[in-house]
């Protein structure tokens, strides 16, 4: 096979330009891969070579998925690659939206956590206690929480995706694959620069600039950002005619420095910053029309809702510093990788109301009190990674063994915090989870070999030993408090008034400034009721200009409440509650008993081995066959703390790592078809998926029977029962299937690429879980114990298909080029479901529908080069024919909320460059 060793991370911002058109011509941005430019050394060398050899280069696609320049037919393995000029060709404005041109890729923003899926692969569990499965990297940095990282998408060389586990080279949680977003790198010796405008629908707006600075013949530096604004995708259609989710007011830059003072050392320093400061992600709750019978399919648009409370705020910051060192020892290089991270996400919102149908006001009566309902959530996270790698890799030309060897270290440190606040409660004000110290240290040490027998035949052999440790302190609260008025009728203490409010405008949460996390202040091994309140106005810094809630409890837990109560109404007094002279109700507070505080204490320490063996022969210069089979694995974890009411102690069960083996035939091969270039590659895989972890909503009794490996009694959940988050060991997966692709080089420039994946996944082994969709203290009979043997992963779609077609033509004055791709998706579930209703097999509630129709998706882009490459206009078409589908959903007793594909958006740019 041929083979390209050419570093293409220092390409210059004209020669980008001026080539744009032309790369599109030879492989645009779809399937297996798209182009990717050899270095300003290289392209220098181009006068000298025939328009033959030209045309050559540019068809190559180089990546660095195995973290060595290659030739992507070359790789024995499955990987794609977009450059950034096909990205923004098409519109995708993120990461997000490259999922809908690859085979397998799933990536869904889930109120705002990025969450990556390869084939079946991946983790929805965000919080402080998990992992991804598929690894994130930025500029080769491995990104552990990717909140933010959408606006670091700016003046990128290419995007990488592997596929498959990566345990030896990649490493930690890299079970389905790795993402890699490469930026280009600085250029010494040149002076050279861009600027963007860019505008669309949605009041779209992007502002992005470049500038290379060689500061002379040893040292440039690079400069880049980006300003993007857009008003949100979503529509409030009630009376308040608030801003929604999914509006966007980003920011990224920049900085980048090479230093090379001579032919072996390297030294690359880079800074980047983004911050999200829209209004986040919320999703659609549809509990509403799917409770009154209504069919989801007739709702026009999910993004049409009743808005409530207030506008979502989100205020993301995400940075970090690189720092890469490479040394040229002669036979072998030793490369130093150092990176430091900080993400602070912080959002807080009132979910929609509901999405709009006929009669939705109807159904929200009494509509005054639905609209002023703050009911708010805020997430706080804070996330500081730091990472070091040291490497020690062979010359490729020295001898028939290549090989890589080193030694990885990670250190992440997390605060965390998520609370609710249940305004006009009479039993629930709220929730909180706070978290001040989650700590997770990775050690890794790896090698990983390839020995050439013969010009035609290699073995691979890789190895790597990971010891993973992760402690958290904190604490989990719910508070419920009795707040209700007399009924002298009935003799109901708490017959009227449910109606205390907490979270109206100008609250805040104390979130990482509290200062109380055991609330057993005085050691007698009781929480009193007064500590109790004590905890709970601990973990408010301001109460809100409407709350009731702080008045109540003014003078502590009282039978009668306090001086600012809900005033009686007329209807009140008529139908017998009783009044205080003043006009107000008397109040009875006493403390729930379902109310809970528990001290958070867990530990976990994994440590595992991953491996791999391939063996790759050419048949000939142009047809590779390969086999291989690697192994990944994510890291275990432990579950909140709960404390048994028979002994009194307290537990943190854990939970063990999952692990995947992957098994791979396949073959790549260029040929001529006719007179027509072809590439035509194919490949069959098997993944063994073993101690898949899933996680499940149970009732304490339930999370502690199920711990002691006793069968669980269905029924152990009493109404208003603390209800816990409990993940586990459940199943084992079988995830197979083949996959196509290929491109033909038609004339008049013409292109046209293509890829199909067949794709099976079904889950096996299964121990009968709980079905979480039901909460265990309300719905009892409902949250049993089922078997989900038989039942399809999520995000696995049977079929899936994409194509692009591109040219480029002269037009006299300059080029014009066009690229139409298009994508399809056979229908798929998004839970392990799979949208069965146990209770009503045959007539399932809609409650409980997490399926999503086929469908396709179409993106087209079409530029103008004038001259020299100067001046290029492009127009954009993302998702067409606005193919909205469900990305993600949240069901349980109470919700069924979904978030969506990126509706229809168009724009044009125009950019300069120098």
């Amino acid at each position: 096979m041929k083979f390209f060793n050419r570093d293409f991370n220092d390409m210059p911002i004209n020669t980008t330009s001026v080539l744009a058109g032309k790369i599109r011509a030879f492989g645009h941005c779809i399937l297996a891969s798209s182009i990717v430019l050899g270095s300003a050394s290289a392209l220098a060398q181009d006068t000298e070579k025939t328009e033959e050899e030209k045309k050559a280069d540019l068809e190559r696609i180089v990546v660095t998925v195995e973290r060595r320049s290659q030739d992507i037919q070359d790789l024995a393995g499955t990987a794609f690659a977009f450059s950034g000029e096909d990205l923004k060709a098409q519109g995708i404005q993120d990461i997000t939206d490259i999922s809908e041109s690859i085979p397998g890729l799933e990536i869904g923003n889930n109120q705002g956590n990025v969450e990556v899926w390869i084939r079946g692969i991946g983790s929805s569990n965000n919080t402080e206690l998990g992992d991804p499965a598929a690894a994130t990297h930025l500029d080769g940095v491995y990104i552990p929480r990717p909140s933010g990282i959408g606006s670091a998408f700016f003046d990128i060389s290419r995007v990488e995706v592997n596929v498959g586990p990566q345990g030896t080279l990649r490493g930690r949680n890299a079970t389905a694959g790795s993402v890699n977003i490469i930026p280009w790198r600085p250029a010494i010796g040149q002076w050279n620069g861009s600027a963007e405008v860019e505008f669309g629908n949605y009041n779209h707006r992007t502002i992005t600039g470049a500038l290379n600075i060689p500061v002379n013949d040893v040292l440039a530096f690079r400069v880049a950002g980006i300003k993007t604004d857009h008003d949100s995708y979503y529509n409030d259609v009630g009376p308040l005619d608030l801003e929604l989710a999914e509006a966007a007011d980003n920011l990224g830059l920049r900085f980048q420095a090479l230093y090379e003072p001579n032919d072996d050392l390297s030294i690359y320093m880079s800074y980047d910053f983004a911050r999200e400061q829209g209004t986040g992600y919320t999703g659609t709750n549809y509990a509403l029309p799917l409770g009154l019978g209504i069919d989801p399919d007739t709702i026009e648009d999910p993004r049409d809702v009743v808005g409530r409370g207030f506008s979502p705020i989100q205020d993301t910051i995400h940075d970090g510093f690189k720092l890469e060192v490479t040394y040229d020892l002669g036979k072998v290089k030793l490369e130093y990788n150092g990176s430091y991270r900080d993400l602070i996400y912080d959002y807080q919102a009132a979910t929609p109301l509901s999405p709009d149908f006929p009669g939705v006001f109807d159904a929200l009566a009494p509509l005054d009190q639905a609209l002023d309902d703050f009911s708010r959530f805020q997430f706080l996270t804070d996330s500081e990674s730091i990472i070091h790698e040291l490497r020690l890799l062979s010359d490729d030309d020295a001898s028939r063994l290549t090989y890589t060897a080193g030694i990885f270290l990670f250190d992440e440190r997390q605060q965390t915090f998520l609370a609710s606040a249940g305004d006009r409660g009479g039993f629930f004000q709220g929730a909180e989870f706070n978290q001040p110290n989650t700590d997770t240290d990775s050690f890794s040490i790896y090698g990983d070999a390839t020995y050439e027998f013969s010009a035609d035949t290699r073995l691979t052999l890789g190895l790597r030993y990971t010891k993973d440790t992760k402690t958290r302190q904190g604490v989990n609260a719910r508070y419920a408090f009795a707040l209700g008025g007399f009924d002298v009728n009935t003799g109901n203490p708490f017959g009227c008034c449910m109606g205390a409010r907490v979270g109206t405008e100008g609250f805040q949460f104390a979130g990482f400034g509290r200062s109380i996390y055991d609330p057993d202040q005085n050691g007698d091994g009781n929480v009193s009721d007064d500590e109790f309140l004590a905890f709970y106005f601990d973990g408010i810094a301001q109460f809100g200009d409407r709350d009731t809630l702080d008045d109540i409890f003014a003078n502590g837990v009282t039978q009668g409440g306090a001086e600012n109560r809900p005033a009686c109404s007329d209807s009140d007094v008529t139908d017998g509650l009783i009044c205080n002279e003043d006009g107000t109700h008397s109040f009875a507070v006493p403390i729930s008993p379902n109310n809970s505080i528990t001290v958070q204490d867990g530990l976990i320490d994994n440590e595992f081995v991953d491996w791999r063996i391939r063996l790759e022969h050419d048949l000939n210069n142009e047809q590779l066959l390969y086999g291989l089979i690697a192994t990944g694995h994510k890291s275990g974890g432990f579950n909140d703390t709960f404390s048994d009411p028979t002994t009194g102690l307290t537990l943190a069960p854990t939970y063990q790592e999952e692990s995947v083996t992957l098994f791979e035939v396949g073959s790549k091969n260029e040929f001529d078809l006719g007179d027509i270039p072809t590439t035509f590659n194919f490949s069959a895989f098997y993944n063994d998926y073993r101690d898949q972890v899933f996680t499940n909503l149970l009732s304490v009794e339930q999370a502690l029977e199920f711990n002691s490996g006793a069968p669980v009694d269905p029924l152990d959940a009493t109404p208003g029962a603390l209800v816990v988050s409990f993940s586990f060991n459940a199943a084992d997966s079988a995830i197979y299937g083949m996959q196509f692709d290929g491109k033909f080089e038609l004339p008049y420039d013409i292109n046209f690429n293509w890829t199909a994946l067949w794709l099976e996944a079904e889950i096996e082994n299964s121990q009968e879980i709980q079905d979480s969709r039901f909460q265990a203290d309300v719905a009892p009979d409902e949250a049993v114990f089922q078997s989900i043997d038989g039942n399809r992963l999520p995000r696995t779609p049977r079929f899936q298909l994409n194509a692009s077609l591109s040219q480029i033509f002269d037009i006299g004055s300059g080029t014009l080029d066009y690229v139409i791709s298009t994508g399809w998706r056979d229908s798929q579930f998004l839970t392990i479901f799979n949208s069965i209703d146990y209770q009503n097999p045959d007539n399932p509630r809609r409650r409980l529908d997490d399926s999503v129709d086929a469908y396709w998706t179409v993106d087209a882009g079409m530029g103008y080069t004038h001259g020299d490459g100067a001046l290029r206009i492009e127009a954009f078409a993302n998702n067409l024919f606005d193919e909205v589908r469900t990305a993600a959903t949240i069901i349980t007793q109470f919700d069924n909320t979904r978030f969506f594909t990126r509706p229809r958006t168009f724009g044009v740019r125009v950019r300069y460059t120098y």
